[in-house]
């Protein structure tokens, strides 16, 4: 342990319904060079015995919540709590994340050497490989087109991204104060990339790919490369379509949300003409269904937890 590194911080992680990955992200927590001084566990109401685990450890503050508020709901619980507290640091985290014994330490190094850094974020590792999706940039403005960082970034010393997700974002304590918290609303997808928005007001987040964190889980990619965007919408792309038109219209404009509300419209078209087919009809009415409740709800500001989409 770097003993002679005095610093105060915190981590918020949310886990739901997988014990035995938040006790290997503990331990990953528990093993830094950089000790935290806080360790806040934002349990989504688990019921695979995550509870009785997290009663046991007297070293953790926990907060159980009454129901599962989604990831944007948990991690404004977190940082809610977080945001009480005077620390110099807050990393984010998913009960999935491993981060690297000195993951703190290579950001916490680079922060001291640098000024102005109000966000950090490591490199992201899958199954070996770099996972460029956790690093992103807004290419296109209008239509709100977010594009991966390539591979050959993460030779460089640093690079700045536009949006970071949760997955080992670092965040300055007095300016996460300053800003605030997630959006509760979102329930799932997008409070990351919205939070990160607010901070590219004062230079928005740094990567620096010395830090390693090795992410656990890995989405399925069946269907992902071989069908289209109408044969991949489910209940999480409700969550997914309505909170990127939201965080649009806050950082990009109405313009950038009037064209996004427009292309959910063609979506709901083109979905309508799935129905003609008896191979694609049922999968057709499920994103003529969805795609109408986000639109309803797009247009009339509703964010939360859908009473149909969710866990």
């Amino acid at each position: 342990i770097r003993k002679c590194i005095r610093m105060n911080n915190a981590v918020v992680i949310v886990t739901y319904n997988r014990v035995e990955l938040l006790k290997e992200c503990l331990a990953c927590v528990c093993g830094q060079t950089i000790p935290f001084s806080r360790v806040i566990v934002v349990d989504n109401h688990s019921t695979d015995g995550t509870a009785e685990f997290l009663a046991a450890r007297e070293d953790l503050d926990v907060i159980r919540e009454p129901e599962n508020l989604g990831g944007a709901g948990g991690f404004y619980d977190g940082l809610q709590c977080a945001s009480q507290g005077e620390y110099d640091w807050v990393l984010i985290i998913d009960d999935d994340a491993m981060i690297a014994p000195d993951y703190m330490e290579k950001l916490l190094d680079y922060a001291n050497a640098h000024t102005g850094i109000y966000g950090l974020a490591g490199k992201v590792v899958t199954e070996g490989h770099i996972d460029v999706s956790h690093r992103r940039r807004i290419t296109n403005r209008l239509l709100y087109v977010e594009s991966n960082v390539t591979t050959g970034e993460y030779q460089k010393e640093s690079f700045s991204c536009d949006a970071a997700t949760f997955c080992g974002l670092l965040l300055q304590g007095k300016k996460m104060r300053e800003i605030g918290l997630p959006q509760k609303g979102y329930f799932l997808w997008y409070d990351d990339i919205e939070y990160c928005l607010r901070l590219q007001e004062c230079g928005g987040v740094t990567v620096v790919p010395a830090a390693v964190l090795h992410h656990k889980t890995v989405l399925s990619k069946e269907g992902m490369v071989t069908k289209g965007v109408l044969h991949r919408i489910g209940w999480r792309q409700y969550y997914g379509y309505r909170n990127r038109y939201d965080t649009a219209k806050r950082h990009l404009g109405s313009l950038s949300a009037w064209v996004i509300l427009w292309q959910y419209r063609v979506f709901w078209l083109l979905s309508f003409f799935m129905t003609w087919k008896k191979e694609t009809r049922e999968q057709g009415r499920s994103n003529q269904k969805i795609l109408h409740d986000v639109i309803k709800d797009c247009k009339a500001g509703k964010l939360g937890k859908h009473p149909e989409y969710h866990y």
